[in-house]
C-alpha cells in the first residue's frame, strides 16, 4: 500500500483543499503546536485545515513540534497536544517531531527518553502515536531500535528513490507542488491503512467497531489490469457499485495497485 499526503502548517498560508484533493493527496499531516501550553504556540492555521480537509474528505493527522529537554517537559507538551485535538477525529497518528537543534545538548538516551514520554501520554489518553524525524537523527541522536520497535516512525528522507528504514510514513521531498497551495509542501507516502486502523481499534476519537459479528466482507487481492469498476462489475453485479468498495476500504481516489488487498462487500 503507498497513499499520497502531504504535510502543512501555517506556513502554507490558506489552502484550498478541494483542488489538493482533486490533484491526487489521499491524506494530510496537520501541525497542531509547538512545546508547551501556551495561547501563541497553536499553529493558527491548524483549526482551519483540518475542518477545511476533513470536509473534501481528505483523513487527517497531527504533528507537534518539540522542544522538550527533559521527560517532564515531553509530558507537559504531550498534554498541550491532547488539549488542542480534544474532540476531533484523526484517521492518521499522532506525530512527535523531534528535530531541534536546542536538543543537541542532550544525550541519545535523554532524547530517545523523551520521544517515549510523549508518544506514551499520547497512548494513553486513546490515540496512536508515532515519532518523526530525519534519517540523521535516527542513526546518530536517538536510541533506534528503541523506538521503532515501539512506535511507528514517519521519517523525513528526502532525493532518494525508497525510505533506507522500514517506516509508516515516509516523507520523500520538502519541495513538493500541489495544486491548491501557493509554494513548496512536503509530499509523503503512508505504508499502512491508518484510518482502517484507528476505526477498528477505536483511536484518535473514532469508537471501537464491534469484531463479535462476522465480517460482511471477502478480501480480494488486485490483479494486474484490475479496476474499481471492473471488480464492482465482477463480485457486486454492477460497475456503479465501486463506490462500494471506495467506502469499505476507506479510499480517497480510484487508484488501486497489482498485490492490494482489498474488501469487498458479500
Amino acid at each position: 500500500m503507498k497513499l499520497k499526503g502531504i504535510d502543512v502548517s501555517k506556513w502554507q498560508g490558506t489552502i484550498n483543499w478541494n483542488e489538493v484533493k482533486k490533484d491526487g493527496t489521499e491524506f494530510a499531516i496537520l501541525r497542531e503546536g509547538w512545546g508547551k501550553k501556551a495561547p501563541t504556540q497553536i499553529d493558527k492555521k491548524f483549526k482551519e485545515n483540518y475542518e477545511n480537509a476533513k470536509a473534501v474528505g481528505i483523513p487527517v493527522g497531527t504533528y507537534h513540534y518539540s522542544y522538550a529537554d527533559s521527560v517532564d517537559d515531553a509530558k507537559r507538551e504531550a498534554e498541550f497536544c491532547l488539549e488542542n485535538i480534544k474532540g476531533l477525529k484523526l484517521e492518521y497518528p499522532v506525530c512527535f517531531d523531534i528535530e531541534d537543534r536546542t536538543m543537541l545538548s542532550l544525550s541519545n538516551r535523554q532524547r530517545t527518553d523523551i520521544v517515549k514520554a510523549f508518544c506514551g501520554e499520547i497512548e494513553k489518553a486513546g490515540y496512536y502515536a508515532m515519532f518523526y524525524c530525519n534519517a540523521h537523527w535516527l542513526n546518530n541522536y536517538l536510541i533506534k531500535d528503541e523506538l521503532i520497535q515501539k512506535y511507528d516512525l514517519w521519517l523525513a528522507q528526502w532525493n532518494v528513490g525508497a525510505p533506507a528504514v522500514s517506516c509508516g510514513i515516509w516523507q520523500k521531498s520538502d519541495k513538493g507542488t500541489i495544486n491548491g497551495i501557493v509554494g513548496n509542501v512536503d509530499l509523503d507516502i503512508a505504508y499502512k491503512n491508518y484510518p482502517e486502523i484507528m476505526k477498528s481499534k477505536g483511536l484518535n476519537g473514532f469508537s471501537q467497531s464491534n469484531n463479535s459479528q462476522p465480517p460482511n466482507y471477502f478480501v480480494y487481492t488486485v490483479k494486474k489490469g484490475d479496476t474499481l469498476w471492473t471488480i464492482a462489475q465482477r463480485y457486486l453485479g454492477s460497475g456503479y457499485k465501486y463506490r462500494e468498495i471506495k467506502n469499505l476500504n476507506s479510499l480517497n481516489s480510484d487508484t488501486i495497485y497489482a498485490g492490494q488487498n482489498l474488501k469487498i462487500p458479500k
